[in-house]
């Protein structure tokens, strides 16, 4: 039977330490380099500090309103009232900077601007929407980034993690990194689904179909990106939606990897991936008749309990912590 493998952020938690790859510590570092002043410029100098700040202070208020059910009327298309029904059934009752799941920014955001799109306009509004989620997006790649030091997290791999990799035809990843690569020394059989920090985004892209249609707004970002920051700049695109992850699908890159998930069979194994967020994948999975079977490892009760609501098949539970051991 064929066999195919998703990894999420777990693997870097698990090897890289819950304390320097978890959201909350993700966030921390965000929050850290706010204060130190690391964004201003990515912000254009038009936010300050402390504005920055209040900003992700904002958003949150805004998650902790929709955990009370309220701002359901922002809510648009049936995946953004599942993401709010997910808020409201997982979150707890007050949330903070450093707990809010890293792609539920871009949620609060998009439903706070909803708020005020009668009076924006269509047009205006989308443009405070892409502003908002690109700056978010930069923020947190860095933050995930964590000066490169995350490319090194395979080193702490067990002795059994290269011959568990082989067993599988494919191997998905949400995560942008190459710890996967430089444990089999190869980047075969890998499809980086959300991207990569080192593959610059198509409006930063000279050479992307992006650039060769939007040629005037690509010039003007190319021009104004900070040398140093190039993780800023990258492909690893992060969102709450399938649309905003994917796009048009214009570039061909893109193109492969959405039909190269949607072509897999046999029995498909999720590690390290937490049932948040990524609706788009999990739909993928529950309508594709070739999955003959799903093998989800679940790092607590609150995991496993959550993952029905989002896989419409046959689940096979099993512990995360029993794979590691057999790794050892």
């Amino acid at each position: 039977m064929e066999r195919n493998l998703l990894v999420g952020n777990g693997i870097n938690i698990q090897f890289g330490g819950k304390d320097v790859y978890s959201g909350c510590a993700t966030m921390n570092r965000v929050v850290e380099n706010i204060k130190a002043g690391k964004y201003t410029a990515l912000a254009e100098n038009s936010l300050s500090t402390e504005e920055q700040l209040e900003f992700l202070e904002g958003l949150v208020n805004v998650i902790n309103q929709i955990r009370g059910k309220k701002l359901r009327g922002n809510a648009e298309g049936l995946f953004m009232v599942m993401e709010l029904d997910r808020i409201s059934r997982t979150y707890p009752e007050r949330s903070n900077v450093l707990s809010v799941f890293l792609e539920d920014y871009f949620l609060a955001f998009e439903i706070f601007n909803n708020g005020f799109r009668a009076e924006d306009g269509e047009e205006q509004s989308e443009k405070f929407r892409k502003i908002g989620f690109a700056f978010l997006r930069q923020m947190i790649v860095d933050g995930i980034y964590n000066n490169g030091e995350i490319n090194n997290v395979y080193k702490n791999f067990y002795p059994g993690m290269n011959k568990y990799l082989n067993r599988f035809s494919n191997i998905f990843t949400t995560n942008y990194d190459y710890n996967l690569e430089s444990t089999l020394g190869s980047s075969e059989r890998i499809c980086h689904l959300h991207g990569e920090f080192s593959k610059l985004a198509p409006e930063y892209s000279n050479t992307s179909l992006y650039y060769q249609e939007h040629k005037q707004e690509c010039k003007k970002l190319i021009s104004n990106m900070i040398h140093g920051m190039e993780q800023c700049y990258s492909d690893a695109v992060m969102s709450w939606s399938w649309l905003d992850k994917y796009g048009e699908l214009i570039e061909s890159e893109t193109k492969y990897k959405e039909s190269l998930f949607k072509s897999i069979g046999g029995q498909l194994e999720v590690v390290g991936l937490a049932p948040a967020n990524d609706e788009h994948l999990f739909l993928l999975i529950s309508t594709n008749p070739k999955i003959k079977s799903v093998v989800y490892y679940y790092h607590n009760d609150e995991e496993r309990n959550e993952l029905p609501h989002h896989i419409k098949k046959p689940v096979t539970y099993k512990k995360a912590e029993k794979l590691w051991d057999s790794l050892k």
